[in-house]
């Protein structure tokens, strides 16, 4: 697996979080309880797999240069498995340590005075919620609301933490709360004691309690309605409505875009589903068709994974309805789980310690055999249960949030019998892509389900809810359903016998912008640490809070004019300016000289000569970096899954291709006319060229790709409006030492006269490249469009 890349959505959302909070906490009409001022609030949404823990943490790392002291972060989860692997991602060594790095990372039962009284470090707690849902209650050697004499000076950790003295002021104080949607009226009732600075929550609703929704988020609504005259800046908040009003639904929530979560490649690309009301037996079979098929295709490819499947159904309820026996002997058992176990051992020939099956199976003592891996105790459980790394899970819907595991490939539903089993709830499970990134093979960048239903009307059902899901969810993933088992209805295609094309990988050469870069890094100045180009004025207000009267309202809270933020490292400040630019031109970016040791504050001159400096690198980056074809780097063309009605062609690499649009078919029956081979890529996973522009690593999906003499042209009909004139001039001609090796060609219905103009009806224009610019052909039909592609 890679290291870990923030990505560039990633760093645009935690931006998006912290300069709302900036502004909230700098305006004037900030909401006040008397003299306290009201917390920030801010929910992020997005879709699952997007990554909102690595958000989060960039979002408070950057919050932590805006106050005047070192904050603590609370951050709690429902699960202890999540909190779990949150600190461990969290610590030195971690998948997240750089994002926090700086911050002291403990677990709320580590917790001690001096942590809370050093305000000159960062401090990040760990906890679950079930910490304070009752008083009474103990996590690990901490009781939080107990008094302590000899740790916490006749105090309860709880009391130290609502006070957080240091240097005789008040610690700010942020409360991360991982699953928001989880928040209870007695949880806010508590949190509320705290007085915190603000709330980030990831949750995709902001159905929250009635409570919380009164004293956090009304008071928020409110100064919107106040601070309405700000439009241009809550404009640039993307915190207006459709008249350009400023919204305060929009100012409380971060909604990450679904469709750049696809393009990041941190989530599959496609869903395909098979239904059948065909036996329990006769469905498990085309899952471990497709299993093996998904195995072959990532050992093809050296990817060096196994792919996982889950099998969800009911526990203790056999097929007729009935409640299984659990007093009988293990071979005569009629719950699903057991009836799933037995037939991938006995028929399929999986080894037992590969599975697992993780519900609350009843068993009388000596009837479960013991190669039978069964977790059944829960969230108690769940640690073990990972540690396992099983690639066969039975579950019902009790498996834990924390469980996600981008290997998971293939899932088994079982809803015959009127099972109540949500498909769409179970989606999140096999979203999640492995290795963060995109393969050349459609399989490998789909997530593939097995639907056994009592009639076709329950998976046509099915099938529509979890449409609505992700279009609610506004995520461009491609759904593919065929009725009748994988036999009926979809076939699994390779490349026709005796047809050999050649294709090579597209890179990017970044060699001459490496150049441009060190010249553009070298030629940024010195700073002093401490003089008044480093220093920033801080935009939060301190109060003084007396231990002994924590219940009584203090003085105002007073704003220091002359107040400085927290310093970061001037490096964290141009490495986190150009990752919110290109993760491209972070790759080739030395930024090792010590002048980038000196430490800086937000909204300091040295900040805002980072910003440039970030903008220049990466503008660089893109104005000389090249694409090159690489000869050493062949592409594989892998088993393509087409609807067994698909239309067939005599001169396609595959005998058969589906799913042509209305534009796209006709287009294909004109190439296939020309006699030259060629193919219908997929944009789910076939042959792609990296965009040269600034953003996340996009690509290039070419629908068409053709091969003729030495040459191969992609042709694409979506058409160049997509593109702007300077990434469309190096896709249309990509060299490898100096010989053009791949055409790139667009086409437009219509009368087009400028790449991303309007077009007049009639015929086609065939756009490609002359005398160094894009330039529109106008062709009559398509017959000649093929024609003049291929020229």
């Amino acid at each position: 697996m890679p290291d870990f890349e923030l990505k560039v959505f990633q760093s645009d959302a935690a931006r998006t979080i912290v300069d709302r909070y900036a502004f909230f906490a700098g305006h004037p009409y900030r909401p006040r309880k008397g003299p306290k001022p009201r917390p920030y609030f801010q929910a992020l949404s997005a879709l699952t797999g997007a990554g909102k823990t690595p958000v989060l943490a960039q979002a408070v790392s950057l919050m932590r240069s805006h106050f005047s002291s070192e904050p603590i972060i609370f951050w709690m989860s429902k699960a202890k498995s999540v909190v779990a692997q949150t600190y461990s991602n969290f610590c030195p060594g971690g998948k997240y340590a750089e994002i926090v790095e700086g911050f002291r990372v403990i677990n709320i039962g580590q917790l001690t005075p001096a942590h809370i009284e050093d305000g000159a470090t960062p401090l990040m707690i760990m906890a679950t919620t079930g910490l304070f849902n009752n008083r009474d209650q103990s996590e690990g050697a901490l009781n939080i609301y107990k008094k302590d004499a000899d740790l916490f000076g006749d105090s309860s950790p709880w009391e130290r933490l609502i006070a957080r003295s240091a240097d005789k002021r008040r610690r700010p104080l942020l409360i991360v709360y991982d699953e928001g949607h989880n928040l209870s009226e007695q949880q806010t009732e508590i949190l509320s004691e705290l007085e915190p600075d603000a709330y980030l929550l990831a949750s995709g609703t902001l159905k929250l309690p009635s409570n919380f929704h009164k004293a956090v988020i009304q008071p928020i609504k409110l100064w919107v309605d106040e601070a309405s005259d700000d439009v241009e800046a809550f404009n640039a908040l993307g915190a207006t409505d459709r008249d350009g009003a400023p919204d305060a639904q929009r100012f409380v929530t971060t909604a990450v875009d679904s469709e750049k979560v696809v393009n990041a490649e941190l989530v599959k690309k496609a869903i395909q589903f098979d239904g059948t009301t065909a036996t329990m037996e006769k469905c498990l079979d085309d899952l471990h068709k497709r299993l093996n098929l998904i195995n072959s295709e990532i050992e093809g490819r050296g990817l060096g994974f196994k792919p996982k499947a889950i099998y969800v159904c009911k526990t203790n309820i056999a097929d007729d309805g009935e409640k299984d026996d659990h007093t009988k002997p293990f071979m005569h058992r009629k719950a699903p789980p057991i009836r799933i176990w037995r037939y991938l051992v006995e028929e399929k020939g999986v080894d037992p310690g590969d599975i697992a099956i993780y519900a609350n199976l009843s068993f009388v003592e000596g009837n479960k055999p013991d190669e039978v891996n069964l977790f059944s105790k829960g969230e108690n459980d769940f640690d073990d249960f990972h540690a396992g790394n099983f690639q066969h899970i039975i579950f019902n819907l009790s498996l834990q949030e924390g469980w996600d595991d981008p290997a998971c490939y293939l899932a088994y539903i079982d809803k015959s019998m009127g099972s109540s089993i949500q498909v769409e709830q179970i989606i999140g499970r096999v979203l999640r892509q492995y290795g963060a990134r995109h393969y050349d093979n459609p399989l490998l960048n789909s997530a593939h389900f097995f639907l056994r239903v009592d009639n076709q009307s329950v998976f046509s059902e099915a099938i529509g809810a979890v449409k609505e899901k992700l279009k609610a969810e506004g995520a461009p993933i491609e759904i593919v359903d065929n009725f009748g088992g994988s036999g009926g209805g979809a076939e699994d295609l390779t490349i026709k016998d005796g047809v050999e094309v050649s294709l090579h990988q597209v890179h990017v050469d970044a060699s001459d912008a490496c150049s441009r870069i060190a010249e553009i890094v070298g030629d940024f100045p010195t700073f002093t640490e401490g003089s008044p180009d480093t220093q920033g004025q801080a935009h939060t207000a301190s109060q003084v809070i007396e231990l002994d009267a924590l219940s009584r309202d203090g003085a105002a809270a007073e704003w220091s004019a002359d107040g400085h933020t927290n310093p970061v490292r001037l490096r964290w400040l141009v490495n986190t300016a150009i990752r919110s630019r290109s993760n491209r031109a972070l790759a080739v970016t030395d930024l090792k000289d010590s002048k980038f040791d000196v430490r800086a504050q937000i909204q300091s001159a040295a900040q805002r000569y980072a910003e440039k400096l970030a903008a220049e690198i990466v503008a660089a980056y893109y104005a000389h970096s090249e694409l090159a074809y690489e000869s050493d780097a062949p592409f594989r063309f892998g088993t393509i899954r087409v609807p067994s009605n698909a239309t067939s062609f005599q001169n396609g690499l595959f005998d058969k291709y589906g799913g042509l649009n209305k534009f796209e078919a006709p287009f294909a029956e004109a190439l296939d006319k020309s006699g030259a081979v060629w193919h219908r890529n997929p944009s789910s996973g076939g042959f792609h060229i990296p965009l040269l522009s600034e953003g996340d690593t996009g690509s290039f999906y070419p629908d068409f790709l053709v091969w003729k003499g030495d040459l191969v042209f992609c042709l694409d009909t979506k058409g160049g409006h997509l593109l702007t004139d300077a990434v469309a001039r190096k896709l249309f001609d990509i060299q490898e030492d100096g010989k053009t090796k791949i055409l790139v060609r667009f086409i437009t219905e219509g009368k087009q006269s400028e790449l991303r103009g309007k077009a007049i009806k009639g015929g086609y224009t065939v756009w490609k490249m002359k005398s160094g610019n894009p330039t529109p052909i106008h062709v009559s039909d398509l017959d000649k469009a093929v024609k003049e592609c291929l020229k």
